[in-house]
């Protein structure tokens, strides 16, 4: 099922052309890493996708019905004053409110014009059973426990669960975000370099929730072993366009490699004859002078060469998004 598709999206940023008449369509349940070198605009995309930016020259963006996103940014926006494990607790305000309802709806219990009826009875006994399903749903008296494991697998230490955010790391915040998002589990996540600030356990934990999580996930990362990992999609923003590939990283690399290969190889054929035709060309153009006979030769050869689709050369010696050099392993 097509969650999420962009269609002809242009993106304009200053003078600068970011991406132009892009489309996607992102499939429920994918693990997409998301690639390009930097500034390539692979965040200003995810900024589009949440509303931050909007589609220009006409382009669209449309989600299926009632899908929701979660967007873990490089500096998320918290409540600084809110200790580590506050902050990630009050990532799923919902759990509050059920908790909140269901007193509400206990003590009503005790109302005699609610048990006096059994009509009034009925619904409330009914509201009390939908909200503790959905209380046991969010992680109900365990909740707390749940985002306290949550933050210390991604690797805040058991001290930091209880000191306010502002004496945190940037790093470190930006797990809390993390955390908020895992917590509230939209459908689509939608993470911009996770995996940065994080231990080699960290990084891990990480790797099994992206592979695990019931919805899609796409990721912004510079940790070639995480994109192995964890995905199963690659796609490249390069040169505003987007190539989308069905594999892990290491793969699309050997694949990119070979089409590289072969579009050079046509080039170098279709420019050798092109080359021979325009040689060709420059000899009728002395013979006709002798034999007008050469001038429908010379105007086919012409049309012909103006109407060969070009094929570009490839830039084979582009720098490669270096993503060995930005983790280690082992």
């Amino acid at each position: 099922m097509i969650q999420l598709q962009l269609a002809n999206i242009t993106l304009i940023l200053g003078a600068k052309r970011i991406f132009e008449n892009l489309n996607w369509e992102i499939q429920n349940g994918q693990k997409i890493g998301l690639i390009g070198a930097n500034g390539a605009g692979k965040s200003s995309l995810f900024k589009m996708i949440e509303g931050e930016y909007s589609p220009e020259l006409g382009g669209s963006i449309t989600r299926a019905r009632l899908i929701t996103t979660g967007y873990l940014s490089q500096q998320p926006e918290l409540d600084l004053t809110l200790t580590a494990h506050e902050a990630a607790l009050a990532g799923n305000p919902r759990v509050a409110e059920v908790h909140a309802e269901l007193e509400h709806v206990e003590n009503s219990l005790g109302d005699p014009e609610v048990y006096g009826s059994e009509r009034k009875l009925q619904q409330v006994l009914e509201l009390q059973h939908k909200l503790v399903e959905e209380y046991h749903s969010l992680g109900g008296d365990s909740y707390p426990a749940r985002v306290r494991d949550l933050l210390l697998g991604l690797g805040l230490a058991q001290s930091e669960l209880t000191k306010p955010l502002s004496v945190l790391s940037g790093g470190q915040k930006k797990l809390v975000g993390l955390a908020r998002l895992l917590i509230i589990r939209p459908d689509i996540l939608l993470l911009d370099e996770p995996d940065n600030h994080l231990d080699l356990p960290g990084k891990m934990f990480l790797e099994k929730l992206i592979r695990e999580y019931e919805g899609t996930v796409v990721l912004i990362s510079h940790d070639r072993y995480l994109l192995d990992a964890a995905v199963t999609h690659i796609a490249e923003l390069e040169d505003g366009k987007l190539t989308l590939f069905g594999g892990n990283y290491t793969e699309f690399v050997i694949d990119k490699e070979e089409r590289l290969a072969r579009q050079e190889e046509l080039y170098k054929i279709q420019k050798r004859g092109i080359a021979r035709m325009e040689m060709a060309i420059k000899r009728y153009k002395i013979w006709v002078q002798f034999n007008d006979k050469f001038a429908s030769r010379i105007h086919a050869m012409e049309a012909h060469i103006a109407r060969v689709d070009k094929i570009d050369r490839p830039i084979l010696d582009r720098k490669r998004m270096d993503l060995a050099t930005h983790c280690t392993r082992g």
